[in-house]
C-alpha cells in the first residue's frame, strides 16, 4: 500500500501568490468559459449535508480550461472552521490539492461584483456606493479599483461607527472614502451601488437605482426590494439563476410571493452570456441595471487551481 499526503494550502500561502487583479481577471475569464459551455456546474448548485449543529454545503464545477474539477466544502455550523476547495484531476478524479478558501472566497466574491460592474456599468463609472461593512465588503474597494478608475467610494451601514471604521481602514490611492448610514443621501450621483448585507428586510429600494446606474446584490438576505425588479430595472442579470433562486434577494422575492415566472419574465440574461459576448449588458447610457450575484463555484475552483500552479504543486 502506497500512502502520500495530499498537499494542503493555507490562507497565508494563497495570499502570497494571488492578487486582487488575478481574481478579477480569473472571474471574468471563468464567466466567459461558462457562457461558452466550457465548464459545468454541480446540479443542484449546492448540496447540503447535516443540519445547523453539524453539517456542510458542497458546490462543485468541472473546468475544461484547466483540466480539473473541484468541490468547495463550507461548514454550515458555527464551530465548523474555514472553507476548503478540493481540486481534482478531471480525467482520473485523483485529488491534487486542498486549498483553504476563507480569504480566497471573500476575494472572489468581491471580484465577482467588480466583474459584474465591468460588464454592465457605464465604462466611465467613478463613484461606488457600498451598502454593508462586513468581512466580505472589505474586499470590494480594492476589487473595484482594479476594474474602474474610481474617484469616490461611499460606505453605508446601519451603524455609523461601523461605516466610519470601515472607511478608515481602507486605503485606495486616489479615491475619497466617505461613510454614513443614509442610503437616500449616498445613492444620488452613484454610478454603481453594491449591496452585501445579511438584511432580513430590504435595504435597497427603487429610489436607489437611478437612470444610468447599476445595482449589484451580493448578500444572502432580503437586501433588495422586489419592486426594484418589477417596477424600476430596465435590465436584470444573474450569474446562475438556479443558485440565485435558493438564497439572497431572488429567494426572498420568491418567498414573498413573486412567482418564478415573474422573475424569469424580467430576466434579461446571465453574466456569463455577457462575458462570452453572446448578449449585450448595457444597451443605453440611461439604462437602470440590476444584477444579483450569488457566486459561481467554477470561479472558486479556477482560483484554487491558479494557486496550486503558482505554488508549483502541479
Amino acid at each position: 500500500m502506497s500512502l502520500s499526503a495530499l498537499p494542503m494550502v493555507s490562507d497565508a500561502d494563497v495570499r502570497s501568490v494571488i492578487t486582487v487583479g488575478d481574481a478579477v481577471e480569473v472571474v471574468q475569464r471563468t464567466y466567459a468559459d461558462f457562457g461558452q459551455a466550457r465548464l459545468s456546474l454541480s446540479r443542484p448548485a449546492i448540496t447540503r449535508i447535516g443540519d445547523g449543529t453539524r453539517g456542510f454545503g458542497l458546490k462543485g464545477a468541472l473546468l475544461d480550461r484547466y483540466g480539473v474539477a473541484g468541490v468547495r466544502v463550507t461548514p454550515t455550523h458555527a464551530s465548523g472552521g474555514n472553507s476548503w476547495c478540493l481540486v481534482l484531476e478531471s480525467e482520473s478524479g485523483r485529488p491534487l490539492v486542498a486549498v483553504e478558501e476563507t480569504w480566497l472566497h471573500r476575494l472572489r466574491t468581491a471580484a465577482s461584483a467588480a466583474v459584474a460592474a465591468r460588464l454592465l456599468a457605464r465604462p466611465d463609472s467613478r463613484v461606488l456606493t457600498l451598502v454593508g461593512a462586513g468581512r466580505i465588503a472589505r474586499f470590494v474597494p480594492a476589487a473595484f479599483a482594479a476594474a474602474f478608475e474610481l474617484t469616490e467610494i461611499r460606505v453605508v451601514a446601519t451603524s455609523a461607527g461601523s461605516a466610519a471604521s470601515f472607511a478608515a481602514g481602507q486605503s485606495v490611492p486616489g479615491v475619497t472614502l466617505t461613510s454614513g448610514t443614509d442610503l437616500d443621501a449616498a445613492a444620488p450621483g452613484s454610478d454603481v451601488v453594491v449591496a452585501i448585507t445579511s438584511a432580513r428586510r430590504p435595504a435597497v429600494r427603487p429610489r436607489h437605482l437611478l437612470p444610468g446606474g447599476t445595482l449589484i446584490g451580493l448578500g444572502g438576505g432580503a437586501e433588495i426590494a422586489a419592486e426594484v425588479l418589477t417596477a424600476t430595472a430596465d435590465r436584470f442579470f444573474v450569474d446562475d439563476l438556479g443558485y440565485a433562486r435558493e438564497t439572497g434577494s431572488v429567494a426572498s422575492w420568491l418567498g414573498g410571493g413573486l412567482s418564478p415566472d415573474a422573475v424569469d419574465g424580467h430576466l434579461t440574461g446571465t453574466l456569463p452570456a455577457v462575458a462570452a459576448g453572446l448578449l449585450p449588458g448595457r444597451v443605453a447610457p440611461a439604462d437602470r441595471i440590476l444584477a444579483v450575484v450569488q457566486g459561481v463555484a467554477a470561479c472558486d475552483v479556477a482560483l484554487a487551481c491558479l494557486t496550486m500552479r503558482r505554488l508549483g504543486i502541479a
